[in-house]
């Protein structure tokens, strides 16, 4: 995985080619943290270049920190409306899922100028786009598996959050008051589905602006 995402940064700094990386494998393969893997190993590897002097790294850092820090928070938020409990998988991807990052290459003559053999190639966005969401999860449910994420974690968010969000319908509420979730294998909440996830995905809603009356209409 590494090695892959290596070998796709020069074909961008170096060649100035699009990088396309195509995960594949049947359920329960590890595409998902593979995908997570490419791109935390791409987000860092501008940044951690040992040839580039001390400054000129900490103005890559300064760069992208924030774009970074979007992207990689993208993931959780992916995993929480998107991911599902199945039979052979506990974080299972119920949707296809296309993520392009875009970089900000400088050219040769800027790279000289600049004593870089390779050019700077900065992380500076990201664009995702997804499709075939199984949203008849939501409704039905096969016997072992669970719907996504998301409405567990709500249910074990802290008792302040439920409050703002639907106090008549959250506080005290376990899941087989829902005729959704009563016959999605309520009894042993883990993984991605458990309240220790909740503040990762509300972290991850905050940092893509979802704050206030946005983030409980949301939920």
């Amino acid at each position: 995985v590494y090695e892959t995402s290596s070998l796709a940064y020069p074909g961008l700094a170096l060649d100035g080619n699009d990088q396309t990386i195509l995960v594949t494998g049947e359920s329960g393969a590890g595409k998902t943290e593979t995908i997570k893997l490419v791109m935390n190993h791409l987000a860092i590897v501008e940044r951690s270049r040992p040839s580039w002097p001390k400054s000129d790294r900490e103005v890559a850092n300064d760069h992208g920190s924030d774009t970074v820090n979007r992207i990689l928070r993208a993931n959780p938020l992916f995993e929480a409306f998107g991911n599902a409990k199945t039979l052979r998988n506990d974080n299972s991807s119920r949707f296809g899922k296309f993520v392009q990052l875009q970089f900000d290459i400088e050219t040769a003559a800027e790279a000289e100028s600049g004593g870089r053999v390779v050019p700077s190639c900065h992380l500076a966005g990201s664009k995702g786009i997804t499709y075939l969401l199984e949203k008849s999860r939501v409704v039905s449910v096969n016997e072992g598996e669970r719907t996504f994420h998301v409405f567990y974690q709500l249910l074990g968010a802290p008792e302040d959050d439920k409050r703002k969000i639907w106090e008549d319908g959250l506080i005290g509420a376990s899941a087989s008051d829902f005729s959704y979730l009563s016959n999605t294998s309520p009894d042993s909440i883990d993984g991605l589905a458990s309240p220790e996830n909740w503040p990762d995905t509300v972290a991850a809603l905050s940092v893509f602006g979802i704050n206030g009356d946005m983030f409980v209409n949301v939920m």
